[in-house]
């Protein structure tokens, strides 16, 4: 099994920290890297039994068929559930697991991962892109930290597909959107969702912007979904929703006919962001406003797989790029702190990404567009930020001045020695006598 440079790079550095007394292991790649075969590599090279733990039936479905192709899946390998597997602890002896691998690792602070490693009391290996929960606390069940190649760099390698962010402005205002957990409140958020003035604009820009290729629509609830499926439709373009509630069989259906190009446009909530592999996507429809950073990173990222020619267009009609900032920007993670979060404005008040009004292609701050060359006119939330910053900085001179000019009076009145010296400040300031007799007697001056 031949890794490439990178991934051979995190296999060797994951065995060091092993043989260097490390529990558990959290490795970081960005989406679309190959972090499977990492992972099988590992199989491959353990000694003793290991247990695979993946949260839906589609990466069980996955690693089983990577494994088998790539000759690792040996009666010493369970791939399982990690519900299945939580529900039926005591089935295998505590000492029957040697290695724990858990892929999509940003959701093992869940109770289900945090039982089956507390059962096992293994060494274990965590997978995933962005290492931190939704409130951008890190993870708990590693105690080491590898972080591989970046997103970008495997985009210049041609590993994954470049792209093209673009945010049109939607003037959707979830100021008045409740926050539960970290997360904004799923039932109002997707009611403002679900508003007939946004679909115009959700299918003028796709047309615009998108040229009508394959899409994949996130969207906010399964009523979002479906609104969003028969928006597309009764406009002339295929599309079908997809969501949990629906059998296996029928959601498999649905996925062939978007795979085999019956369908241009999948519509989803929560089903196409972690673990799907589909090429012939190639524009992300993003219609759900996130706080959670590896939400973000999963859904835009998706549509990134690899083809000949191919350049990925992100429409993100929810802002969601002024909270997270670019998909594949990088981040400074951590085992010990929670991720710092994304400064919407520089230090002068001005938008770190700004929006072109023209193209509508996000760019770090400049006076104008590098696509276009349209010039950029501040205003709106930018323009307040700015004057505020400017009027906090008026602000902190007058306070220093306010400051130095009550430093001089407090020491003027300390060089008084005489009852004329205290007449003569009581008369520079305006003060009325009853000042001069009240000072004398506090500076026990009697002449």
């Amino acid at each position: 099994m031949e890794l490439r440079d990178y991934q051979q790079s995190v296999f060797d550095y994951s065995t060091k920290a092993f043989l260097n007394g490390a529990k558990g292991i959290c490795c970081v790649l960005p989406c679309r890297s190959g972090k499977s075969y990492i992972m099988a590599r590992m199989i491959k090279g353990a000694k003793g039994n290991v247990l695979v733990l993946a949260h839906r039936n589609t990466l069980i479905a996955q690693h089983k068929e990577l494994l088998r192709d790539l000759h690792v899946l040996t009666d010493k390998v369970r791939i399982e559930s990690v519900f299945t597997e939580a529900s039926r602890l005591g089935k295998y002896s505590t000492n029957s697991v040697d290695l724990i691998i858990i892929d999509e690792a940003h959701l093992s602070e869940a109770r289900s991962y945090r039982k089956v490693c507390e059962y096992y009391d293994c060494r274990r290996v965590l997978f995933t892109a962005t290492p931190s929960r939704l409130d951008g606390k890190p993870l708990t069940l590693a105690d080491t930290l590898i972080t591989g190649i970046t997103a970008n760099e495997l985009i210049q390698m041609g590993a994954i597909s470049d792209y093209d962010y673009y945010a049109p402005d939607l003037n959707i205002d979830t100021d008045n959107v409740d926050m539960v957990a970290g997360e904004y409140n799923n039932r109002q958020i997707s009611d403002l969702m679900c508003q007939s003035a946004i679909y115009g604009d959700v299918l003028k820009y796709y047309r615009q912007l998108g040229e009508n290729r394959q899409a994949i629509a996130y969207c906010t609830s399964v009523k979002h979904s479906e609104k969003t499926a028969r928006m597309f439709i009764e406009n002339g373009i295929s599309a079908i929703s997809i969501d949990g509630g629906m059998s296996i069989k029928e959601r498999n259906r649905r996925m062939e006919l978007f795979k085999s190009d019956k369908v241009q446009i999948l519509c989803n909530c929560n089903l196409i962001s972690e673990g799907v592999t589909l090429p012939n996507a190639s524009v992300a429809l993003l219609l759900r406003p996130t706080m959670s950073l590896p939400l973000f990173i999963q859904q835009a990222c998706r549509v990134l797989t690899p083809v000949k020619g191919k350049k990925a267009v992100i429409i993100d009609y929810v802002n969601n790029v002024q909270r997270h900032g670019l998909p594949t920007d990088n981040h400074e993670w951590s085992l010990s702190k929670a991720v710092e979060k994304r400064k919407q404005h520089n230090d002068d008040g001005t938008l770190s990404i700004r929006q072109c009004e023209n193209c509508f292609r996000c760019f770090k701050t400049a006076s104008k567009c590098p696509y276009c060359g349209y010039e950029y006119q501040v205003k709106g939330r930018e323009l307040k930020a700015i004057q505020d910053v400017e009027l906090k900085k008026i602000q902190a001179v007058e306070k220093e001045e306010q400051e130095k000019q009550r430093k001089y009076a407090r020491m003027q009145l300390g060089q008084c020695r005489t009852v004329a010296d205290l007449q003569k400040i009581a008369k520079e300031r305006g003060y009325a006598p009853g000042w001069v007799w009240r000072m004398a007697r506090i500076k026990h001056i009697t002449r």
